[in-house]
């Protein structure tokens, strides 16, 4: 699958190529080509983070762009992996347009956005507050006309429950990306799990084994509360949901209280689920489809920003989907170690001025 995002500013225009660009795709790429009136760009940037592969019938492709265009209009493909650049090196396309590989691109394009994962990231659970490091970095990223945007694993009522709701951000992905609101925190955009699931989910929920919270736009109850579910939610300064029954609605997110043999039991028999962590005892079960890297592209897509011009920062395992999608992704220093081995950067502890010293590392803020 082939997915070719297009935008242009000015007399530059950007391509965001996620997939495959071979035969069958190639066709896609070249639409998207000829909707732009060539002789008026003085420079084309490809953003290659996602590009898998390149086949001659994509490098025809890029040979009609280079020849279409101009001598001194500027061609650059940033973010290219090492196998795409060998393609590009031993057909002599090195030659004809200029190749950034990963760790040369990511100051070719300057932030546009970025987006905070909550707990551990702009919330300290050992102070319960943001970092006032932080909160002013987001102000002077804010300045300069730079969106900030919450990407959590919390509904949007817990999040205003939180001692950052003074903070006003451009945009909230709730509910691990699934639940897309805008700056006046109207929905958008969604991605609720698939109805056939939903029914198994009720059956989970209404069998009350294991404490489950059915997540929907308005509403989220849950079954029973034990002794678990309240030393959870008080380790993350969460809420308990209010005991109900599920009335029909479309179902965005469930959590479950559980260890890890009743994880595992739910992560193989739910085929169009994913499931992360965000406590020893706190799972997340969302579409297969859906996460935050999924709410991201829906934000990107509504107002036309680009991947590469994202950044993106967490610490937890609901997080490396979104690290891994942005343009540039942060670790804070107190993530886990697979969070910070899929970030491009690992910024500092939370505490010690993680996220303002990431955006300074950056050039973002001064």
């Amino acid at each position: 699958m082939l997915k070719v995002h297009t935008s242009q500013t000015g007399s530059t225009v950007y391509f965001d190529i996620t997939g495959r660009i071979d035969s069958i795709t190639a066709p896609k790429f070249e639409q998207e080509l000829n909707s732009i009136n060539l002789a008026s760009v003085k420079k084309i940037v490809i953003d290659c983070t996602r590009l898998d592969f390149i086949s001659s019938a994509g490098l025809r492709v890029l040979l009609k762009m280079r020849n279409h265009t101009t001598e001194d209009t500027e061609i650059d493909a940033i973010n290219v992996n090492s196998a795409v650049k060998d393609i590009f090196d031993l057909t002599g396309f090195s030659d004809i347009i200029t190749i950034h590989a990963d760790t040369e691109a990511q100051a070719s394009v300057p932030v546009a956005a970025v987006f905070f994962d909550i707990d551990g990231t702009l919330l300290s659970h050992s102070t319960g507050t943001v970092p006032q490091s932080a909160r002013d970095a987001i102000a002077a990223m804010q300045k300069k006309g730079i969106k900030a945007i919450i990407c959590t694993g919390r509904d949007i009522g817990e999040v205003e429950k939180l001692p950052l709701n003074d903070i006003k951000f451009d945009g909230y992905l709730t509910l691990n990306g699934n639940l897309c609101l805008d700056q006046n925190k109207k929905m958008f955009a969604g991605n609720p799990i698939d109805p056939g699931e939903v029914d198994i989910l009720v059956r989970i929920f209404q069998a009350s084994k294991i404490p489950f919270v059915l997540i929907g736009e308005k509403n989220r109850y849950i079954n029973y509360v034990d002794d678990i579910v309240i030393d959870t939610q008080n380790s993350t300064k969460g809420t308990i949901p209010d005991i109900g029954e599920y009335r029909g609605e479309k179902i965005y997110q469930c959590l479950a209280f559980v260890k890890d043999k009743e994880r595992l039991m739910l992560e193989n028999m739910l085929d169009m689920c994913t499931i992360t962590s965000w406590n020893k005892t706190g799972i997340d079960i969302i579409s297969r489809s859906g996460g935050k890297a999924a709410g991201l592209e829906l934000f990107l897509d509504k107002y036309g920003l680009r991947r590469g011009e994202t950044m993106a920062f967490g610490d937890g395992e609901n997080d490396i989907d979104m690290i891994r999608y942005a343009g540039i992704g942060v670790a804070m220093g107190n993530a886990l170690e697979t969070v910070k081995s899929a970030a491009d950067y690992v910024t500092t502890h939370i505490d010690e001025d993680g996220i303002a010293n990431a955006l300074k590392h950056y050039g973002v803020i001064d």
